[in-house]
C-alpha cells in the first residue's frame, strides 16, 4: 500500500517537471527577432551609400544575425542560387539594435531588398525582410573614360580657338589715319619743347662772334700808315730837288774821308 502511494507521488512529480520543461521550451521558441523597414541615405554613382534599419531581439540573449542585400531582385524571386550583392553578419544584443549596411550601386533606379536570418533564432516571417526603391544619379567623374574624353574635348576646343584667332584677318580700323595719330599724340606724355635748328644756329654764331671779338680785342692794335696823296709831276720834281744834297756837302764829305 505504501509502495503504491510512493509510486503515485513519483509519477505526479515527473509530470510536473515535464510540464515545466515544456513551458520553458515553448516560451523560448515563441520569442522571435524581427526588423523594421529601413531608410536609405544618399547614393551616388561610384560612391557608397548607407541603409539604416532597426532590429528587435526579444529572445532574452545575444544572437548572431546575417543580413543580405539584393539589388533589383524581388523577395519572391530570391532563391538559394541567387547571389546577394552584399552580405553582413552582426551580433544583436537583447532588445532593440540599429543596423547599418553600406554599399555602392550604378546610376539609375534600383529596387533593393534586405533579408535577415539567424542560426540562433528564427526571424518572424513578417519581419525578416523589407524593400526600398533607391535612385542613383549619374556622375561624369565616376567614369575614367568619360573624364578623359572631356579633357580631350576641352583641349580640342582650346586649340581650335587659338588657330582661329591666329588665322583670322585683322579688321580694318574704323578710324582714319589722322585720328589715330591724334590719339597717339594725346596718349603720349608731353615733352619739353625742342629748340628750333635756326635758334640753335643763331646761338652758335653769336657765341662764335663773341669769341672772335674777344680774340681781336686781345691783339695789339696795328700801326696805321698814313698814305700820301698822289702829287703832281711838278711837285715830285720839286721834292727831289729839295731832298737832293748840295755839291758843297758832297765835297766836304769827300775831303773828310781822305783825311781819315
Amino acid at each position: 500500500m505504501m509502495s503504491g502511494k510512493k509510486g503515485i507521488v513519483f509519477l505526479l512529480a515527473a509530470l510536473m517537471a515535464l510540464v515545466t520543461a515544456s513551458a520553458v521550451v515553448s516560451d523560448g521558441s515563441d520569442a522571435s527577432p524581427g526588423m523594421a523597414t529601413g531608410s536609405a541615405g544618399e547614393f551616388k554613382d561610384g560612391k557608397d551609400g548607407t541603409i539604416t534599419f532597426l532590429v528587435n531581439n526579444d529572445t532574452g540573449g545575444e544572437i548572431e544575425a546575417t543580413f543580405k542585400v539584393y539589388v533589383d531582385i524581388a523577395y519572391g524571386d530570391i532563391t538559394e542560387s541567387t547571389a546577394a550583392n552584399v552580405t553582413m553578419t552582426q551580433t544583436l544584443a537583447d532588445g532593440q539594435n540599429t543596423v547599418k549596411i553600406s554599399f555602392s550601386m550604378g546610376d539609375g533606379d534600383h529596387t533593393v531588398t534586405v533579408t535577415a536570418s539567424s542560426d540562433d533564432a528564427t526571424f518572424d516571417a513578417g519581419a525578416n525582410h523589407f524593400t526600398l526603391n533607391i535612385s542613383v544619379a549619374k556622375s561624369i567623374w565616376s567614369n575614367v573614360t568619360t573624364y578623359l574624353a572631356l579633357i580631350a574635348i576641352i583641349l580640342i576646343v582650346v586649340i581650335a580657338a587659338f588657330y582661329y584667332i591666329r588665322t583670322k584677318p585683322k579688321a580694318a580700323p574704323s578710324t582714319t589715319f589722322t585720328e589715330l595719330e591724334e590719339k597717339k599724340k594725346a596718349e603720349k606724355p608731353e615733352e619739353p619743347a625742342r629748340k628750333s635748328v635756326g635758334t640753335e644756329r643763331r646761338r652758335y654764331n653769336n657765341k662764335a662772334n663773341d669769341s672772335a671779338a674777344k680774340t681781336e680785342e686781345s691783339k695789339p692794335a696795328p700801326v696805321q700808315v698814313e698814305k700820301k696823296k698822289a702829287a703832281s709831276f711838278t711837285e715830285l720834281e720839286e721834292e727831289k730837288k729839295t731832298s737832293k744834297p748840295s755839291d758843297s756837302s758832297k765835297k766836304i764829305k769827300y775831303v773828310s774821308s781822305r783825311r781819315k
